[in-house]
């Protein structure tokens, strides 16, 4: 990819995915009321994705090889491809960057998201979508790459709203990957289809 990524926020997480799926149908998931999050727990580690009324979501974040409890950073590209990293090592702003330049020829292929509504919600699967048992989303918004991986919020962490252009993204997955003996990343990219 040529262009640059900007940084548009960060993710806590204590090993669950989260969902990201179009804002329009997030109230669809009911991941705390209804035992959603059950049918994630008892999903392959290649799923990619989980029906979701009508349709589905992508499933980002939450290789517990990396690290279990740990930030997804979040990451937007200029022509609107979003990227999901999850990393670790001494160098911390080097191995985030390692990770986006990272080629994915060889990255897990998963199943395209579809995003009618112009913005993308991004929870955790253990919360509802919307309702008393959800989290609170806030907007995506540029600053700067974290120097150290640092410890989680002393408050209860947010989800992101993202505003999206595109209306089909290719779903790509990086596993757990060693950059060398200190250093390793796992990524999640959303492509604006073509």
């Amino acid at each position: 990819m040529r262009g640059s990524w900007a940084h548009v926020g960060r993710l806590w997480t204590n090993g669950e995915p989260f969902l990201a799926i179009d804002a329009t149908r997030r109230s669809d998931w009911r991941g705390y009321s209804d035992d959603d999050f059950e049918r994630v727990v008892n999903l392959a580690p290649e799923d990619s994705s989980i029906s979701v009324a009508a349709g589905s979501a992508a499933l980002v974040g939450g290789d517990g090889v990396v690290r279990d409890d740990s930030w997804i950073e979040v990451f937007h590209f200029e022509d609107g491809a979003l990227a999901f990293v999850q990393a670790s090592g001494p160098d911390y702003p080097g191995v985030l960057a390692a990770a986006l330049r990272y080629p994915d020829a060889e990255d897990n292929e998963g199943d395209d998201l579809l995003v009618g509504g112009g913005e993308l919600a991004v929870f955790s699967a253990a919360v509802d979508g919307a309702g008393e048992h959800s989290t609170r989303l806030s907007p995506a918004q540029p600053g700067p790459v974290p120097i150290v991986h640092g410890p989680p919020s002393p408050e209860l962490d947010p989800g992101m709203l993202i505003q999206t252009a595109a209306s089909v993204y290719r779903f790509k997955i990086r596993w757990y990957t060693e950059l060398d003996d200190d250093s390793c990343f796992a990524r999640w990219l959303l492509i604006p289809a073509s």
